[in-house]
């Protein structure tokens, strides 16, 4: 199964000058849709919108159906769970979801906390997410916009709102073996990290006045998403695509 990984497009409309996220956003839809193997799956890991407004959503959920895939999303720190809802059907009161593809199980998950930039998981979070893993028979691909692993190359490694749901959550998912990786935003850089035996990594932002990090000249000037192959056997590969 092959999975297109966006995230942290940032959407603001009216876009503030030179800012060129709505390109950003329609060049990456653009090369999703030239790959030679066509994915399965399109996944936005959050920030979404970056002022939080309807036609924000609107732009976005219009690009992403024109890439003619099965569509997920989750929110992210500067998104709303309501307006989210009214644009792409996500569940209330939390935007999380289970997925049943490709000999996996797929998990989308809401770490948003409304009072804060960094990530949350609370008890009911926390219970939906122990049921859904306890049901699963296949490999789990988690996907979440704050990791909630300490980021190794990251000036700002821990981005959840204090240690206890961080641990409360890894205690959790470290309890399944068949849990093979977390695939996270939120950063705007590509950062590796692990709960466990668990592999976890973020993905840089989409939009390219919100990147960080350093990258190889392939990517300059030029919006960066990821494909993540899910094997037969539980285990992925993941490889960024420059959108040219």
């Amino acid at each position: 199964m092959l999975i297109a990984h966006i995230t942290d497009s940032h959407i603001e409309i009216p876009e503030i000058d030179e800012a060129g996220r709505l390109n950003d956003f329609e060049r990456v839809i653009d090369h999703i849709k030239q790959q030679e193997i066509r994915p399965d799956l399109l996944v936005h890991t959050g920030d979404i919108s970056h002022c939080d407004h309807a036609r924000e959503y609107a732009f976005a959920k219009s690009a992403m159906d024109k890439a003619g895939l099965p569509v997920a999303v989750i929110p992210g720190n500067k998104d709303s769970r309501e307006l989210l809802a009214q644009a792409f059907s996500t569940p209330l009161p939390f935007a999380q979801k289970s997925l049943e593809m490709g000999g996996w199980t797929l998990l989308f998950l809401d770490t948003l906390h409304t009072g804060s930039n960094l990530g949350d998981y609370c008890d009911e979070r926390i219970n939906w997410l122990e049921g859904q893993l306890s049901q699963a028979r296949n490999p789990v691909a988690i996907f979440m916009h704050h990791p909630s692993f300490i980021m190794s190359n990251n000036p700002y490694p821990f981005q959840f709102i204090d240690q206890a749901p961080a641990d409360r959550f890894n205690n959790l998912v470290c309890g399944f073996d068949n849990v093979k990786g977390i695939f996270c935003g939120h950063a705007h850089r590509n950062t590796i990290g692990a709960v466990g035996h668990i592999a976890g990594m973020t993905l840089t932002a989409m939009s390219l006045d919100r990147r960080k990090g350093t990258y190889d000249d392939k990517f300059d000037g030029k919006p960066i998403y990821q494909l993540i192959e899910l094997n037969d056997d539980g285990g992925f590969q993941t490889t960024l695509q420059a959108a040219g």
